[in-house]
């Protein structure tokens, strides 16, 4: 019958505390989460700083955080996760803030683009979400569309009949 072998480098004993190992508690830090970079990456994410990105994402008008509407990433709902874990394990006390999020702040950004709008969601200045939300696509109804081919619409125009450039398929009809 085989034996257990002894094992190297005492791995039976104790971890000193600031070598954490598989199983113990560690705080999730902004740098765990998120691509970012100095003070704040070895920051743990704190109750307030969630708190604070909920507010910003909840102050632009119109948006609605991808991971509430059925996919995506929202950095609220992971910080108020990350948060809660961190307090849990005694990282962070309720109602606190990191020291580098509340000296430079958290906002949340939007920029128009055609077709919608870039969301970009920022703490201590750097980011940590940025996603696009599609503007729906305006209707039209019969009377519009009626409009828009008695005033030359795209392919509803006479200039492939004149030998001009019209809509992609009037063009690609001309060169054959």
């Amino acid at each position: 019958m085989a034996q257990p072998q002894p094992r190297r480098g005492g791995d039976d004993q104790p971890r000193a505390q600031g070598n954490k190992g598989p199983g113990q508690s560690e705080p999730i830090k902004y740098g765990h989460a998120f691509a970012v970079t100095g003070e704040l990456a070895g920051q743990p994410i704190a109750p307030r700083d969630a708190a604070a990105m909920r507010s910003a994402e909840d102050s632009v008008p119109g948006v609605q955080v991808p991971q509430e509407s059925g996919g995506g990433f929202s950095a609220a709902a992971f910080m108020e996760s990350a948060a809660a874990y961190n307090q849990a394990v005694g990282a962070v006390r309720p109602g606190q803030a990191s020291d580098v999020a509340a000296r430079q702040g958290i906002n949340v950004t939007q920029d128009a683009v055609p077709g919608g709008r870039i969301v970009t969601e920022f703490v201590a200045g750097q980011v940590v979400g940025q996603y696009a939300i599609a503007e729906a696509p305006a209707e039209q109804d019969g009377a519009g569309a009626k409009a828009a081919g008695d005033e030359g619409g795209a392919g509803h125009d006479d200039a492939g009949a004149r030998g001009g450039v019209g809509a992609a398929g009037t063009t690609a009809a001309r060169r054959n």
